[in-house]
């Protein structure tokens, strides 16, 4: 990989974000080795990359709700001349290595991925003490993590190195690579986050909850079943982690829904076939989408939920996703009853009992308790549970449901095309899958 992910070190600028005084470093122009000599840049620089994930069209969140969401049929594009979405809802051969969106996810993460390195690497250099360096690592690897998590649900292979011409690594070992990282930020993390980082961080993601989060669902992703369960048994499901927003920086997917130029809701369905559509009392169904006139011959949806409203604070991840990874997880290794527990606190989960307001409020599970009807029904749960958080093509392939070139196909691609960028700089970039 060649300099193009690099950052460019032309001066550095710190700017005051959201509603607090806390700062952050704008990773686009900083002085290297004023920020690798100083544990309050080192900070700043971790609130830029939470900036960079969750800030802005280019940002990850509304790349990765956007390729997810018109890849399976949870977004309806309102303006074809959105060049980038249109084609990514379009699909199979229409996609191509010089998507918008695709050059935007690529290159978002390699960059955070790149600050975040430059965090732990640097961390025992600018910190005065081990309890201080080992709190900077625990940010820092948590968000490397975060970007190798999440870009190989989108590309076959990635390269984990930050050199000219990287190898690329499969999946298995891109993810064996992000849950090392998660472990060791658990083990710093676990020990205390030493007050020197806390005090100044941003605070809204929950770092101790969210790092236990995510190793729920990457060694779900992983088939580490035993691992996931471990994992989601330690997230407090009353904690709220969330990516937070103002006035001067908006909620990026609310900005666009409301601009409505862009995307919107497609419909009730979640992008889910007729034979797994949500039920009609599901709560879950007016929380996320709704219509002035529901009852018209064509209401025109709209996406309601964590994304109305340009302050809506946006989560890092959902109660109801642990609750679902338990699930899958014991109905994947044959503990069906553990399955149809785990699965029921999600059906029977109202409103006022869920830290962000989300419920079904159904009757629990009277299906078949054979392991393909519960994983089935897990599935569903996942599609309606998790609308747009982008997990949506990762749940599709993973449970096996009809693919590109296959009857009633339900995702347009399996993976992505590798974007020009990175061709054109990695003599190492792989060929491009078929679809």
């Amino acid at each position: 990989m060649k300099n193009y992910i690099s950052i460019l070190f032309l001066g550095f600028t710190l700017l005051l974000s959201q509603s607090c005084d806390t700062e952050y470093l704008d990773p686009n122009s900083t002085l290297e080795p004023d920020v690798v000599n100083s544990t309050e840049n080192l900070v700043a620089l971790i609130n830029g990359i939470q900036q960079r994930w969750s800030t802005d069209r280019a940002g990850m969140i509304y790349t990765k709700t956007h390729i997810t969401g018109l890849n399976t049929d949870e977004l309806r594009l309102l303006n074809p001349g959105n060049l980038g979405e249109n084609e990514l809802l379009l699909g199979g051969d229409d996609v191509n290595g010089g998507n918008e969106l695709l050059n935007n996810i690529w290159t978002q993460g390699m960059l955070a991925r790149k600050e975040a390195t430059t965090i732990i690497d640097a961390a025992e250099q600018a910190a005065d003490d081990p309890s201080t360096a080992n709190s900077l690592k625990a940010y820092g690897l948590f968000y490397r993590a975060l970007v190798h998590g999440t870009l190989i649900q989108y590309f076959e292979q990635l390269p984990l190195e930050i050199e000219n011409d990287a190898p690329f690594e499969n999946r298995t070992v891109v993810l064996q690579a992000a849950i090392a990282d998660l472990q060791e930020a658990k083990g710093y993390a676990d020990a205390g986050i030493a007050a020197e980082v806390s005090s100044d961080v941003f605070q809204s993601v929950d770092l101790e909850n969210s790092i236990n989060a995510l190793l729920a669902r990457f060694n779900l992703m992983a088939g580490n079943y035993a691992a996931a369960i471990s994992a989601a048994d330690q997230v407090d499901l009353t904690v709220r982690s969330v990516w937070e927003f103002d006035a001067a920086i908006p909620n990026p997917l609310a900005f666009w829904f409301g601009s409505q130029n862009v995307t919107q809701a497609k419909d009730l369905s979640f992008g889910l076939p007729a034979a797994l559509a949500p039920e009609t009392d599901d709560d879950r169904v007016p929380f996320y989408v709704t219509a002035e006139d529901l009852n018209a011959p064509s209401p025109d949806y709209q996406v309601v939920g964590f994304y109305d409203d340009n302050l809506d604070e946006i989560p890092v991840y959902l109660p109801g996703e642990i609750l679902l990874i338990k699930a899958e997880a014991y109905a994947r290794n044959g503990d069906l009853s553990a399955a149809v527990n785990e699965l029921n606190e999600v059906r029977t989960k109202t409103a006022a009992t869920d830290a962000f307001g989300l419920g079904a409020d159904l009757p629990p599970y009277s299906g078949p308790v054979t392991q393909d009807d519960i994983l089935e029904e897990i599935y569903k749960n996942r599609r309606i549970e998790l609308y747009l958080t982008g997990l949506a093509l990762e749940d599709s392939r993973r449970f096996n449901r009809p693919g590109p070139g296959s009857a009633n196909a339900e995702r347009n691609r399996n993976y992505y095309p590798y974007p020009n960028s990175e061709r054109d700089n990695n003599s190492n970039t792989p060929a491009n899958p078929a679809n």
